[in-house]
């Protein structure tokens, strides 16, 4: 499954690892599309048993206000609600943006482990 906006696109793999890339900076609607991407991953996530969802953000390189709120709430709070499920963010060093803003989602998820590479 994808979706593909200006500059950014969202792929789930369907075994567990689901990637955002690009430039992320999007209007109102492009979020609700993304959040109905988000349920329709964790619904599939859920019904094939998997204990694991790994979100790849190594190469988001600018992600809107809009943007986390829509991936703290409509993904990693939701992942917080399925039973079982470890949620593994992917990060990158090197964009400030993810260093600042992404430990914080720590407050959103008890069982969310946060990589920086």
């Amino acid at each position: 499954m994808e979706i593909e906006g200006n500059g950014y696109k969202v792929v789930f793999d369907g075994k567990g690892t689901l990637a955002i890339s690009g430039k992320l900076a999007a209007m109102p609607e492009a979020y609700e599309e993304m959040e109905l991407f988000f349920e329709r991953v964790l619904y599939a996530v859920s019904e094939s048993n998997q204990t694991e969802l790994i979100l790849d953000l190594r190469q988001l390189v600018f992600l809107n206000s809009s943007g986390i709120k829509t991936v703290c709430v409509s993904l990693v709070m939701e992942a917080d609600e399925v039973e079982g499920l470890h949620l593994r963010i992917l990060c990158s060093n090197s964009l400030t943006w993810q260093v600042e803003a992404i430990p914080t989602f720590k407050e959103l998820m008890a069982d969310l482990e946060i990589i920086f590479e």
